[in-house]
């Protein structure tokens, strides 16, 4: 038995044999001293541009392809910032989910935010991106369920000088 956890953060008891293993990658992206954000899931809830890898997808193509789909933008991966393990009843399917969760740095190479990328299911929760000071962004609610890759973000975003 594990503890999942909804967006919301409220715990969730599962069965181990009902988890699915996914891997999800997100990108940590800047320009001009602010952070780029995807507003999702409830009101000043956000996470970082990024989501569930494909079955057969190498993950920095599945950074690009995730981020370009919900911020407009194409980027290039840079270096990893840090991995969790994370249990989560996902809001949309309801499926149990053991994630390996990917955070990496990215920069912006081309494109203009737009919501173009959104599929159906992600028009229903999801904003269009924007960029926010790293004062803003600590006072958002992450929407993870789990709060830890705070911490090593905002020490790398530290590091750069933010």
């Amino acid at each position: 038995m594990v503890i999942a956890r909804t967006v919301h953060g409220e715990p969730v008891k599962v069965e181990k044999k009902d988890l699915k293993m996914v891997t999800c990658i997100y990108g940590v992206i800047m320009r001009r001293g602010k952070i780029l954000i995807s507003p999702q899931w409830k009101e000043n809830g956000f996470d970082f541009p990024g989501g569930h890898l494909d079955l057969g997808e190498n993950h920095l193509d599945g950074l690009v392809r995730e981020v370009r789909e919900e911020t407009g933008f194409t980027v290039k991966p840079l270096k990893v910032i840090d991995v969790f393990t994370t249990f989560f009843v996902h809001p949309r399917t309801k499926a149990a989910e053991q994630c390996t969760m990917l955070y990496y740095s990215a920069e912006i190479v081309s494109g203009k935010i737009s919501t173009d990328g959104f599929d159906e299911s992600e028009r229903a929760y999801a904003k269009e991106a924007r960029f926010v000071t790293f004062d803003e962004l600590k006072k958002m609610e992450f929407v993870s369920s789990i709060q830890e890759p705070l911490v090593p973000i905002y020490k790398y975003l530290k590091e750069v000088g933010l």
